[in-house]
């Protein structure tokens, strides 16, 4: 059943159009999850609230570090393709930490954008 404060949004076809209607349309208010730098870094300079799927807050204060990081493992990846920053293991599976990590930190954003 439709929700009245659900919207579905259908864009056009192509790379990161998504991100990039996300990005157009984040503002003081919103609250962004994304694992994205980029569309984080978006929204962030657009005054949104935004988490990573895994709770981690990303923010002002810590946006230009990670575009840093995103930047550099770019770099190594394109220079070594078997590269995965993750040791032998590949990368990290989600925890049961990381889900309440990020239920608790979304509540704690929903009541700071809503004032409750």
């Amino acid at each position: 059943h439709p929700h009245p404060q659900v919207h579905m949004i259908i864009v056009a076809d192509g790379a990161d159009e998504a991100d990039k209607w996300i990005a157009d349309q984040a503002k003081t208010g919103d609250i962004v999850i994304t694992a994205d730098i980029p569309l984080a870094a978006k929204a962030v300079a657009a005054g949104a609230l935004v988490l990573r799927h895994d709770g981690d807050m990303i923010t002002e204060a810590n946006i230009g570090n990670q575009l840093a990081t995103r930047d550099l493992m770019t770099d190594v990846r394109a220079a070594d393709p078997l590269f995965t920053g993750q040791g032998h293991k590949g990368q990290r599976s989600f925890s049961k930490q990381d889900r309440s990590r990020f239920l608790n930190n979304l509540e704690m954003t929903i009541r700071k954008v809503t004032g409750g």
